[in-house]
C-alpha cells in the first residue's frame, strides 16, 4: 500500500525569485496525503535556504541535494525515491492551483486511468493567459477517455510533463524516465508513457500555471534560448530519441502522425539560419533527413507559410528559403476561377516552381484579417471596418475580452455585418469591471469550425492607435505586438490625513488587483498601502515616514504606475497634519497630481526666513 496518494517532484535550479510561491502552492493543496520531493540541482543562488526552511516546517517534504546534472537527472532521481501511488514533476518557477491535484487524483481513481491530463495556463507578471497554441489547446478543450491512441493521435501535441499525474508503476515498469543530459527531456518521457498507458483521461480544469519570464530578463528559461546551436541540437536529439521508441512500438501510421505533429515545433527556431552558418547547415541537414521519413508530408495542417518552408527545405533551395524567412508574409488574396490564393513571394514564380496548391487559401489565417481603425472615444471602443476576404464564408464574428485576472472571465460582443465580409463594432467600456486587464481576441465562425486570433498590430492598417491614456483606460500593444486593454474605472471617495495615517476611500471591491503606493521622489522607494475592506486602503506614518521627504501618491496596476490627480478626489484640498515632530503637507503639484511633503518645525522656520530675506532683495 503506497504511503502517499501523490508524489510531486520539484526541480530546483536558480529559481530563488519564484520558489516560495511555488512551494506555497504545494503545501496548501486541497489533496491530503501528498509527498513533496524537492531536488536541488546545485542551484547557485539562495534557493537552498528556502528549501531548508520549508523542509523544517513540513514533515511531508523530502529534499535531495545533487551535484549539478541537469533537469532530466534531477527529475529521475526524484521519481526513484517517490512513494506515492501517482507521481508528477513540476518546475520550481511555476504554480499549481490549490485544488488541481485533488481534481486529477479523484478523476484517476474514478476512471482507473494510468495518466490524467489537465489544462495548463500561462502566468506572466502575475496574470494568467490561456495557451493559445492551436494544436495543444485542442487537447484540453474536451473531456476524453483514451484507450487506443489511434482514436486520438492528436494527444501527442501535448508533451509537457507538469500538467499530468502518472501511475508510478507505469513509469517504472516501462522505463518512462527522462534521457539524462537532455534539455528537451520532457517529451521523450511523456510520449513514451502515452504509448504504454492502458487508459488516459483528459479533464478540462486548469491544473498548472506555467511561468513565462520576460524576454529581456537575464534568467531566461530553456525554451527562450531557441536560436542557440546547442539548444537546437538538443531539440533534434529529443525528437530522434522519440522516433526510436515509436519504431519499437511498430505502428507506422502512428509514427507518421507523430512526426507530422512535430513539424511545427521544428520551425520555432528557423530564424536562427539567418545569422549563423553553423546553425543553418545543421538545421537544414537534420530537417531534410526527418522530412524524408514522413509519408505524404504535405497532407498536414501547417498552413501556407510553413508548407512553403517544407518545400524549400526538401528541394534544397537554401538561398530562396533564407530570402523567404526574411520577407514579410504579406500579399493579396486573389481569385482565379473558383479558387483563392495568397499571393506571397514566389507565387507562380517559375524559377522556384512551387505549385499553386501550396498558396491556395482553404481556411482563415491571421494575415488575411484587416482592421481599418481601432479607437476609444468617450469610453466607447470602436472597431471600424474589419474586413475578411470573400473567399471565407464567415457566419458570425465576435470580439472577445479575456481577463488576465480571472482567466474564466470572458466577455463576447458580436460584430455588425455591413455586407461583403465588412464588420464594425462599438462597445461601452463603462460596463466593464472597475479594475481589470483584458487580452483582445477575434473569434470567427465558419460552418462548424471556430477560429480564434489575438488582435495584433499586423492586422491594423492605421499607423498609430487613437487611444485614451489616463487613469481609466489604456489600449496598448504588448511586447509581442498583441492588443490588450487596461481598465482602471474606479473612483476616489475621500483621501483622509490624520495624526496616525493616510486613508484612501475608494469604490474598489477588492484589493487584489491594484496597489496604492507613496513613492519617495529621491530614493524611488515604494511604500505600499494596506488593503482593509470595502475599498479602504491605509498607510500608517510610523511604518515609513522620514523628515524632509517628498512622496508622490500613485497606484500600480500590472507593472504600470499612475499618478493620482487632485481633481479625481472630491472636495480634497491642500492641508497639513502632524505626526510626532514631523509636519506633513498634502498638496497639488503643478501638473495637478497629489504629493506629500514632510518637514520639521525648525526647517519650516528656516524656509520662512529664507522667503522673507528673498522678498527684501
Amino acid at each position: 500500500m503506497p504511503r502517499y496518494k501523490l508524489s510531486i517532484v520539484v526541480l530546483v535550479y536558480n529559481t530563488e525569485e519564484y520558489l516560495r510561491e511555488c512551494l506555497d502552492s504545494l503545501v496548501y493543496q486541497s489533496l491530503n496525503d501528498i509527498e513533496i520531493i524537492i531536488v536541488n540541482d546545485s542551484s547557485p543562488d539562495d534557493s537552498h535556504v528556502i528549501i531548508e526552511e520549508y523542509k523544517n516546517k513540513y514533515s511531508n517534504i523530502k529534499v535531495i541535494n545533487q551535484v549539478n546534472s541537469g533537469g532530466a537527472v534531477a527529475g529521475n532521481n526524484g521519481l526513484k525515491v517517490a512513494t506515492g501511488e501517482y507521481v508528477t514533476i513540476m518546475d520550481s518557477d511555476d504554480i499549481v492551483p490549490m485544488n488541481a491535484y485533488e481534481k486529477m487524483y479523484t478523476n484517476a481513481i474514478e476512471t482507473n486511468a494510468d495518466i490524467v491530463i489537465g489544462k495548463p495556463n500561462i502566468i506572466v507578471n502575475g496574470s494568467q493567459k490561456e495557451i493559445i497554441y492551436k494544436r495543444e489547446r485542442h487537447v484540453w478543450e474536451k473531456e476524453r477517455i483514451i484507450t487506443d491512441l489511434s482514436d486520438y493521435p492528436e494527444i501527442f501535441y501535448d508533451g509537457f510533463y507538469w500538467n499530468k499525474i502518472y501511475k508510478k508503476d507505469l513509469i517504472f515498469r516501462n522505463d518512462c524516465f527522462m534521457p539524462p543530459g537532455m534539455l528537451y527531456a520532457d517529451r521523450p518521457m511523456v510520449h513514451k508513457a502515452f504509448l504504454f498507458a492502458d487508459k488516459i483521461s483528459i479533464i478540462t480544469d486548469v491544473v498548472y500555471l506555467w511561468r513565462k519570464r520576460e524576454a529581456n530578463t537575464s534568467n531566461q528559461s530553456i525554451t527562450q534560448q531557441k536560436y542557440d546551436i546547442n539548444n537546437l541540437k538538443d531539440r533534434i536529439e529529443s525528437l530522434n530519441y522519440q522516433i526510436d521508441y515509436f519504431e519499437e512500438y511498430s505502428n507506422d501510421d502512428l509514427l507518421t502522425t507523430f512526426l507530422k505533429s512535430n513539424i511545427d515545433r521544428l520551425f520555432f527556431p528557423i530564424k536562427g539560419i539567418l545569422n549563423s552558418i553553423e546553425f543553418r547547415e545543421y538545421y537544414l541537414s537534420e530537417l531534410s533527413k526527418l522530412f524524408s521519413r514522413i509519408k505524404d508530408i504535405y497532407n498536414n495542417d501547417l498552413g501556407i507559410t510553413k508548407n512553403i518552408y517544407v518545400f524549400l527545405i526538401i528541394n534544397k533551395k537554401v538561398k530562396e528559403l533564407i530570402e523567404f524567412v526574411q520577407m514579410d508574409n504579406k500579399g493579396p488574396i486573389i481569385q482565379d476561377k473558383d479558387k483563392f490564393y495568397w499571393a506571397l513571394p514566389y507565387f507562380r514564380d517559375e524559377r522556384i516552381g512551387i505549385p499553386d496548391s501550396f498558396f491556395e487559401v482553404k481556411e482563415l489565417f491571421e494575415s488575411a484579417i484587416k482592421i481599418e481603425e481601432i479607437k476609444i472615444t468617450n469610453s466607447i471602443l470602436n472597431f471600424t471596418k474589419l474586413v475578411i476576404p470573400d473567399s471565407f464564408k464567415i457566419i458570425k464574428v465576435y470580439l472577445q475580452l479575456q481577463s488576465r485576472i480571472n482567466i474564466g472571465d470572458t466577455i463576447n460582443y458580436e460584430f455588425v455585418n455591413n455586407g461583403s465580409n465588412n464588420y464594425s463594432l462599438n462597445i461601452n467600456l463603462d460596463e466593464l469591471h472597475k479594475v481589470n486587464l483584458y487580452d483582445i481576441y477575434l473569434v470567427f465562425y465558419q460552418d462548424k469550425t471556430e477560429k480564434k486570433f489575438r488582435v495584433s498590430k499586423n492586422m491594423l492598417e492605421q499607423e498609430n492607435l487613437s487611444m485614451i491614456r489616463n487613469n481609466s483606460l489604456n489600449l496598448f500593444y504588448t511586447e509581442g505586438n498583441k492588443l490588450s486593454l487596461q481598465v482602471q474605472n474606479f473612483n476616489f471617495q475621500q483621501v483622509i490625513l490624520n495624526s496616525d495615517a493616510i486613508l484612501l476611500k475608494t469604490d474598489i471591491d477588492t484589493g487584489q488587483n491594484i496597489n496604492f503606493i507613496l513613492k519617495d521622489r529621491i530614493t524611488k522607494e515604494k511604500i505600499k498601502f494596506k488593503y482593509l475592506k470595502d475599498g479602504d486602503f491605509i498607510l500608517q506614518w510610523k511604518n515609513f515616514l522620514n523628515t524632509h521627504c517628498f512622496y508622490d501618491l500613485m497606484f500600480e496596476f500590472f507593472g504600470y504606475e499612475y499618478r493620482v490627480k487632485m481633481n479625481s478626489v472630491p472636495n480634497l484640498r491642500e492641508s497639513k497634519v502632524k505626526y510626532r515632530n514631523t509636519h506633513i503637507d498634502i498638496y497639488n503639484t503643478k501638473s495637478g497630481n497629489i504629493s506629500l511633503k514632510s518637514y520639521s518645525k525648525l526647517s519650516n522656520i528656516i524656509n520662512r526666513v529664507k522667503l522673507v530675506l528673498k522678498s527684501k532683495k
